[in-house]
């Protein structure tokens, strides 16, 4: 089970049995032999699979569904060395986090956007489609001696759908039963608030993710995965739509993307895209902007090159110090496993060095989340890893910094145990950070005051 750290966890609140996330040792292929084996493994991958929803049925999320290898092969001159911070390996320790609120179970099952309105922390959760809102008052930081607030258990709980909504400015996108993509024009209230005016406005591949960001305060994009019958086979492939128009193609030309994430630049955005195949991840970020009342898409431009993935890979953007970050855990070298933090240059720009932070031993998935500091110089990330390198060690939830250069700085294990699937995180005007985490069967909300 999933043990949450802290003073709540001892007052005995109830920790429910979860799926167990099956761990693995890493075999990555040496990246001088990605090259050689693109000639033999064309069309070698499986068909794209949807990722179950953590609706009402409980089914926990999978993993996000695979694009087959149609793309031609990169210049060797893109499978570039990496910068190394390397960090040590072992047991995360008692977080340096002080705990202010919770662990709190919800009363939803399943993922939810985070948001901070003035002295209102907003749980946006996709009820079907539709944002269901759910808001926790923020109180002032107590004494550091005070023990953490911890509400009463919910008497009920609701399960929401995967992928979670997407918050852009005043919009929000939430992925509706078939893929629909529905857009709502506000987000105000309680779970039992009237629904904001909606409309569908794409049609995405059910149970893939989608993104979306603000393009100033009267448009928006969203950004999703649909399959397109190509020359090659069946293919994952992204768009992008502004506000109700038709969508056009985001991810080039012969590339496919199987999952995605926008990095906002004023009233601008990157989209940055992973396309996962058998042998490699290219790793692509494309600007995106409003011209003349029209969607101006920028160059495409590869950031690195991964070698062969795990099936589970995804990553967090945020920025930091005015640099845009884009994290990706996946395999390092041969036996070497962790996260690539990555800057997304304005414009983006190609073979960019990672900066790797090693964890001791490889999982699939690896969930992980970012969002920037209120001061604007860092970025905060919370990562599931394994504790320990031994296999079948348990997995910690880890929360920590990165700074505009994007070394990673650990502030220690939150909490601890053998499945989480969705982690989001933002930080509130006290400079407090509130954590939401857990898989279809429960979700966890805390406060933590960092030093």
């Amino acid at each position: 089970m999933f043990r949450a750290q802290g003073e709540g966890a001892r007052r005995g609140l109830p920790s429910p049995r979860r799926p167990r996330v099956e761990g693995s040792a890493v075999r990555t292929r040496p990246l001088a032999a990605i090259l050689l084996m693109l000639a033999s493994c064309k069309g070698c991958d499986e068909p794209p699979k949807e990722r179950a929803d953590a609706g009402a049925s409980g089914a926990s999320p999978g993993a996000e569904a695979q694009a087959p290898d149609a793309a031609p092969a990169p210049d060797a001159a893109k499978l570039t060395d990496a910068a190394v911070v390397d960090e040590p390996y072992g047991d995360a320790g008692t977080s340096s986090c002080r705990l202010v609120y919770g662990p709190a179970e919800q009363p939803f099952r399943g993922p939810a956007a985070l948001e901070v309105v003035g002295h209102e922390l907003r749980l946006v959760a996709n009820d079907a489609g539709k944002p269901r809102v759910y808001p926790v008052p923020i109180a002032a930081l107590q004494a550091k001696d005070a023990p953490p607030f911890v509400p009463p258990r919910p008497s009920t709980f609701t399960g929401m759908r995967w992928p979670p909504c997407e918050l852009a400015g005043r919009f929000t996108y939430c992925q509706a039963p078939g893929g629909a993509i529905v857009r709502s024009a506000s987000r105000s209230g309680g779970p039992s608030a009237a629904a904001p005016a909606a409309a569908t406005v794409a049609k995405s591949r059910s149970g893939t993710r989608i993104a979306a960001a603000a393009l100033g305060p009267d448009h928006s994009v969203v950004a999703f995965l649909d399959v397109r019958h190509t020359t090659e086979g069946e293919m994952l492939q992204a768009f992008v739509a502004l506000d109700a128009r038709e969508p056009v193609r985001l991810s080039e030309d012969g590339a496919g993307a199987t999952t995605l994430r926008f990095l906002p630049r004023g009233e601008a955005a990157v989209a940055v895209y992973l396309d996962t195949r058998t042998a490699m991840v290219p790793i692509h970020a494309r600007p995106v902007a409003l011209r003349d009342g029209e969607l101006a898409l920028g160059e495409d431009a590869v950031l690195f090159v991964g070698g062969a993935p795990e099936r589970g890979i995804d990553l967090a953007v945020a920025v930091a110090g005015g640099k845009g970050l884009a994290f990706v855990p996946m395999p390092r070298e041969t036996l070497d496993f962790g996260v690539a933090t990555l800057i997304v240059d304005d414009p983006p720009k190609d073979d960019v060095a990672a900066v790797w932070s090693d964890y001791p031993n490889g999982l699939d998935p690896a969930p992980i989340a970012a969002a920037p500091s209120r001061d604007g110089k860092s970025a905060w990330v919370a990562r599931v890893r394994p504790r320990e390198k031994a296999p079948g060690s348990p997995r910690i939830l880890e929360l920590g910094r990165a700074d505009a250069a994007g070394a990673f700085s650990s502030y220690g294990e939150i909490a601890s145990g053998q499945a989480v699937t969705d982690v989001a995180l933002v930080e509130d005007g006290a400079g407090a950070v509130w954590i939401l985490y857990g898989d279809a069967t429960v979700t966890w909300l805390e406060r933590r005051s960092c030093p």
